[in-house]
């Protein structure tokens, strides 16, 4: 089930690549984006996570804990993702799915195949352009749809994105301005 703007957002209690107990609603009264995507090798989701870096303290100016979700394995996320980009924020782990089935992350063949619009390709293009790999190895579903939730300070879901394709997650710039016009709790 899709979860919405308004509902809180459901706890969990998971550990991640390092180790370290996260659990959601003790997330000492910060904002949180977090972040669903498909596994440690996937080009496209190299890209975001670039991007997210590149943005990340500007996020952190707007008290917006970042937390990345992937369906691989924590060895294969702290070679692919943690050690290539020297990232300062949490990644979890979730080859089983939990997170995913609890925030209804669907994976999607149809979804899949959209991807191949132009702006698609421009992102596969844009993607190898900065050394990520196409076609890396696959851990989980190859067809896996990402998905983003912004949650206010007492975690409750300020914006729900499912993606529509590979590429689509909140644009930044909604993340910036939904912060800056909202008065959150």
């Amino acid at each position: 089930m899709k979860l919405k703007q308004g509902q809180k957002a459901p706890n969990f209690e998971i550990l991640d690549i390092h180790g370290a107990k996260i659990n959601l609603h003790k997330q000492s009264n910060q904002k949180v984006l977090l972040s669903f995507f498909r596994y440690a090798e996937c080009a496209l989701c190299n890209l975001r996570i670039s991007e997210i870096k590149n943005e990340s303290e500007r996020l952190k100016e707007l008290d917006i804990k970042l937390i990345a979700v992937f369906q691989s394995s924590k060895e294969s996320l702290i070679k692919a993702i943690y050690d290539r980009h020297s990232l300062d924020f949490t990644i979890i782990s979730d080859p089983e799915l939990k997170l995913y089935n609890l925030y209804g992350v669907k994976a999607s063949w149809i979804k899949l195949i959209k991807t191949t619009t132009w702006k698609g390709i421009k992102s596969m293009i844009k993607a190898s352009s900065k050394g990520f790999k196409l076609g890396g190895k696959v851990e989980g579903k190859f067809n896996q749809i990402p998905a983003d939730f912004l949650l206010n300070k007492d975690k409750y879901i300020e914006i729900a994105h499912y993606g529509d394709n590979l590429i689509d997650h909140i644009p930044i710039e909604k993340i910036v301005k939904t912060t800056a016009n909202n008065a959150w709790k």
